[in-house]
């Protein structure tokens, strides 16, 4: 059964969602959006609840694209009527999805994004690497977009990665932004403005989706998936304002991850050993993907915290790994003046890079060459 949009405290009070809210309430929309952020950072759910407020049936019945109150509260969409339903499950006739595929895409393989994107917005299936938003596709849009909508209330098309529009695609879609048809909304994601033709950018409302505050992806883990508070915070802590990859984690068994990164830890302060380091970075960056490094990062910024905890406040300080605490302390004696708080910087502009999609194993081998500095400077 889809979420409940309407009803998620995690979009309602989203920064892009409160920018949408002014527009409806000064009825000052526009006819395409451009919503731009990291991964999970909910902006397809975004993307989806926007679709359903200008199609809502309680909105158009009020004959407004003002927002209108619902328990107190503003809201873009009813979630309620029949036209929010169907959107919601990615079944009204007059809205369409457009994202990245591949040529040779199976129709059972299409189905099933379609099918996820209903069901779970905020975590939608990805069958295809490398993909792109394909020309025939574009063509297709603009084929159905020249006919009369079928219940005479408009349009609304979804473009989901617009960052992987080829040039043909960009092109033959800037058309169409260019001379919308009557009553036609576009709303496009991406990850970055970064690549998209500015002939695009110009031609949508560029909002921008930060990744989402901590607290709100505990309550969410909580609240929908079950997860115990303490495992949800943790999980958060992890996935870094990343929704979708917190919903992954929750699934997984984190422990052999945990066990990862003090491995990780331990080799890198490995000063004479530069083959088996080497050698274990190939290893890392070849069978782990972008947000699994993300994450085993995020692990290791829990470890070399908790050394700087046991240094600067007391062996007997509470810390996330209580069970390495013996080791901790001793690699604090062997490194008395060691740079903890240096090295907490530069792990996480290691996982800024690894968001910026600079290449895995460069991020890993720079990481371990400014601990390598760090240590030096302070032996």
């Amino acid at each position: 059964m889809p979420l409940q949009l309407s009803n998620i405290p995690l979009i309602k009070t989203s920064r892009a969602a409160e920018v949408l809210q002014r527009a409806f309430r000064h009825d000052r929309v526009a006819h395409a959006y451009l919503l731009h952020g990291p991964d999970g950072s909910g902006k397809e759910a975004i993307a989806l609840y926007l679709a359903q407020a200008f199609l809502c049936e309680r909105r158009r019945q009020a004959g407004s694209m003002s927002l209108f109150s619902d328990e107190s509260e503003d809201t873009l969409a009813c979630g309620q009527c029949a036209n929010c339903k169907r959107i919601a499950e990615m079944a009204h006739p007059d809205t369409h999805l457009v994202f990245p595929r591949t040529s040779s895409a199976a129709e059972k393989d299409i189905l099933e994004v379609l099918q996820s994107f209903a069901a779970q917005p905020l975590r939608r299936n990805r069958p295809w690497e490398n993909s792109f938003i394909l020309i025939d596709d574009i063509r297709e849009l603009k084929r159905k977009l020249s006919t009369t909508s079928y219940e005479g209330a408009g349009a609304v098309v979804l473009l989901l990665e617009a960052h992987r529009l080829k040039a043909e695609s960009a092109n033959a879609l800037l058309k169409i932004l260019e001379e919308p048809p009557p009553q036609t909304y576009f709303v496009l994601t991406a990850t970055s403005l970064e690549g998209l033709l500015p002939t695009i950018i110009s031609r949508c409302q560029p909002i921008a989706v930060p990744p989402l505050e901590h607290q709100s992806v505990v309550e969410f883990l909580a609240k929908y998936h079950g997860a115990t508070h303490d495992k949800a915070a943790f999980v958060a802590t992890l996935a870094g304002g990343n929704l979708r990859y917190a919903l992954a984690l929750l699934e997984e068994e984190l422990e052999p991850k945990r066990q990862l990164a003090v491995e990780f830890m331990r080799t890198a302060f490995k000063f004479n050993k530069p083959v088996e380091q080497m050698d274990f970075l190939n290893k890392l960056a070849n069978e782990n993907d972008r947000h699994e490094l993300q994450a085993l990062l995020r692990f290791c910024l829990l470890w070399v915290r908790d050394a700087y905890v046991l240094k600067s406040c007391g062996p007997d300080q509470n810390i996330v790994n209580a069970d390495l605490r013996e080791p901790l302390l001793a690699l604090i004696k062997n490194l008395p003046q060691f740079d903890f708080a240096g090295v907490i910087d530069e792990i996480e502009y290691a996982i800024e890079c690894l968001e910026r999609y600079v290449q895995p194993w460069l991020v890993l081998m720079v990481l371990l060459h400014r601990i390598h500095q760090l240590a030096r400077a302070r032996r």
